[in-house]
């Protein structure tokens, strides 16, 4: 067993519209990178104060520029010439797209949480008449300055440091509770007296939940009833969502992605180790049942068994195909997709959604006329995902090759024991042309 890092897996582990995403989008990430790391404080004391004096400058002197200097700056942005032609992109652009995302997302602030809205409304209407006070004391390009350095101070390393000050404070958080318990019309929290102090929990790991989805698909034959022997033309039997429609394993045979291990640089120039693992969320997989008149859920029910597919080449079906019941490649069913949303489609009992002879007509009953169905399987994962910092090596994604193991891709079938013996789908086929015939359209 051998580990082999290699750049050039960025590529072949995401999809192609996403890699010309990322490398299109990599200067606009590397600013958005900047003007974090300039809020946050990462980078030079020098940076963030020429920042706060430009917003100064830009509230203060905003109509003197507009007046006077926005022609000469239309100007100057026409008489600019354009760039020349960009330099070929190599991997070292998406690796910086990738590190420069992913430090996006750890300065991002988190999202904070918002109080009822009858206590928004209140906090509004005891702040309405100070506000108007003040803006009528204080120029409102003041008070837009004011904000601004608020805003571009607040993670500043002096503003921390007085803010832990003063939570040391008992008589100031006790003071600020009881003006935003005022405010906000709600009662102070009840006081928890401890003799000791509480341990420090964990930082949580953050996590994505993802929902998978399988559309199993079927056709009705005469004869047959319902099926998964599919025109070659249109779906697979189990595929993604349309347009593509891209052939998927059955929900007992799909698996979710091996555990991913990935070494980028971060901001510091040091070599980071991500690994995503992916586990499931819910145990079994779930239909998508919408009645009439009742919201869309998620219901379980029995997943249908492995058995030998019937071929619309081989048997039955391709002597329909030969006599002209079923024109095959001549005239094959078009199908088409629509941007009607599957969530307002009502199914049966069983998520069953029936359509016509192109899939189209989708409704929750079958009958005359209906000759195709499709039902989804959905099932919720998990991926976790570690991040360490390790000693200096390549970067790229890590694979693990196992040189002792078999070739993988090929699997050698074993051959009939003579060209006469009965196959299970011709067994399969005479069962049910055996049985009375009395079979309807569902």
């Amino acid at each position: 067993m051998s580990v082999v890092v290699v750049v050039v897996d960025f590529l072949k582990s995401i999809p192609p519209p996403l890699t010309v995403a990322l490398v299109q989008l990599a200067p606009i990430l590397a600013a958005a990178r900047h003007g974090l790391q300039l809020l946050s404080w990462r980078r030079s004391w020098y940076d963030a104060t020429l920042a706060v004096a430009a917003w100064w400058a830009l509230c203060l002197f905003s109509s003197f520029a507009l007046r006077y200097l926005l022609p000469v700056l239309v100007l100057l942005a026409v008489c600019i010439p354009a760039s020349p032609k960009p330099a070929p992109t190599t991997e070292q652009t998406l690796q910086s797209a990738v590190t420069d995302l992913t430090t996006i997302h750890a300065l991002l602030p988190a999202r904070p949480s918002l109080r009822p809205s009858k206590a928004l409304v209140r906090v509004a209407a005891l702040l309405y008449i100070p506000y108007l006070l003040v803006t009528y004391f204080v120029p409102l390009p003041i008070l837009f300055a004011l904000a601004g350095t608020a805003i571009l101070t607040a993670r500043a390393p002096f503003t921390l440091t007085v803010l832990a000050v003063f939570q040391r404070s008992a008589w100031l958080r006790w003071s600020a509770r009881s003006v935003a318990a005022f405010l906000t019309g709600q009662p102070l929290p009840p006081v928890v007296l401890s003799l000791q102090p509480t341990p420090a929990s964990p930082t949580p790991v953050p996590s994505l939940r993802f929902l998978f989805t399988i559309y199993e698909n079927q056709r009705w034959w005469m004869g047959l009833d319902w099926t998964a022997a599919l025109l070659p033309s249109e779906r697979p039997s189990w595929c993604t969502h349309g347009p593509a429609y891209q052939p998927v394993s059955p929900p007992n045979a799909f698996s979710l992605p091996a555990p991913t291990t990935v070494f980028i640089p971060d901001t510091n120039g040091r070599r980071v180790k991500r690994t995503a693992i992916w586990r499931w969320d819910e145990p079994e997989w779930k239909v998508l049942v919408r009645r009439d008149g009742a919201p869309l859920s998620r219901v379980e029910r029995p997943i249908p068994e492995d058995g030998p597919t019937p071929s619309p080449a081989t048997g039955l079906l391709g002597k329909m195909r030969e006599s002209g019941i079923i024109s095959g490649d001549k005239s094959p069913v078009e199908e088409t997709h629509s941007d009607v949303d599957e969530d307002n489609i009502s199914t049966d009992p069983d998520g069953w959604v029936y359509g016509d002879n192109k899939w189209e007509g989708a409704s929750g009953k079958g009958g005359i006329g209906k000759y195709t169905r499709y039902r989804r399987w959905t099932r919720i994962a998990r991926v976790h995902e570690s991040v360490e910092v390790v000693d200096d090596g390549p970067l790229g994604v890590e694979q693990s090759v196992d040189l002792s193991a078999p070739a993988v891709g090929t699997m050698a079938l074993p051959a009939p024991s003579s060209p006469d013996e009965e196959s299970p789908l011709r067994q399969r086929l005479r069962r049910a042309l055996s049985k009375p015939s009395n079979n309807t359209v569902n």
